[in-house]
């Protein structure tokens, strides 16, 4: 199934791009109609979102379903269907006319149906149940690669607690901004005495390139081979969009996830999210590492 999402993701953007591109391109020079119209309200706003990510690498998260782009996308198919249904009920005397239509309500159709499979089935993980990284389980041993290649067991963090951050590599905007988002809090983490570990399946200089860019005092790793995820039961086979392996990632990835552990290697909090774009706030890991010095 990840295969087939994997080629799902490389092409929607693309598709829902040109409906919007041609969908203009036919407003401006043939003046309203509604067909259109409902076509580029479904489709722009995908790309919208999807530029934003990419460009800004700020969106950490976004809601489960996206009520706002939902609706609209509703409006849009409706548009269509109206424009549409006028249409072939109108004098048939303008062929090129009713052609385009035809056209703009077929790939209406496409793009409401692929914006659904975007939000409801490519955006769940469809994870399987972990009970090895349940809250009050150990953290299971894996190791990975260091910045300076040295291989770094999980044993080294013991005697803090510590976040272990397993991401998707630097291509994921997603987790660029989550990245960002707790690199802005590593004050108040060193303060409760937290160490910060960060794990990608991924080209060690994107690694160090990481490292480079937020200079903070967090611990890189590279996942080679997604062996630690595979010791810890997330790895996603065949989860790389189509197309990513040109820029040297490998077609199996990790699902996000977060876990927070005591010094003694117990987990005290774990967030498998289901939905790769739903995550938790920065200050749920306060609230965690908060508690546990309280109790220590």
């Amino acid at each position: 199934m990840n295969k087939i999402k994997s080629l799902f993701i490389g092409i929607f953007p693309v598709f829902a791009m040109g409906v919007s591109v041609y969908g203009i391109y036919i407003l401006v020079n043939s003046g309203m109609n509604f067909v259109w119209l409902g076509a580029v309200l479904i489709s722009l706003p995908v790309i919208l979102f999807f530029s934003r990510v990419m460009i800004f690498k700020d969106m950490p998260r976004t809601s489960a379903h996206f009520p706002l782009i939902t609706t609209v996308a509703v409006l849009g198919l409706m548009l269509s269907v109206y424009g549409f249904v006028q249409s072939a009920s109108g004098p048939a005397d303008n062929p090129e006319l009713i052609a385009s239509n035809k056209l703009g309500m077929i790939l209406a159709s496409l793009g409401f149906i692929a914006y659904l499979l975007y939000n409801f089935w490519y955006s769940s993980l469809d994870r399987l149940p972990n009970a090895a990284l349940q809250a009050g389980q150990s953290l299971p041993a894996f190791s990975a690669l260091g910045v300076d290649g040295e291989v770094v067991d999980s044993s080294t963090f013991e005697g803090a607690p510590a976040i272990f951050l397993f991401f998707r590599g630097n291509w994921c905007p997603l987790c660029m901004a989550q990245i960002t988002e707790i690199v802005a809090q590593y004050r108040e983490l060193s303060a409760l005495g937290a160490k910060v570990v960060l794990l990608a399946p991924q080209p060690e200089k994107n690694t160090q390139a990481l490292a480079d860019k937020f200079n903070v005092p967090f611990v890189f790793l590279t996942d080679e081979g997604n062996r630690a995820a595979q010791a810890l039961g997330i790895a996603m086979e065949n989860g790389l969009p189509t197309g990513m392996e040109v820029l040297g990632y490998d077609k199996d990835t990790v699902y996000p996830t977060v876990l927070i552990v005591d010094g003694d290697g117990v987990i005290l909090y774990s967030d498998l999210t289901d939905n790769y774009r739903v995550r938790p706030e920065p200050e749920e890991f306060l609230k965690v590492l908060r508690a546990n010095a309280q109790l220590a």
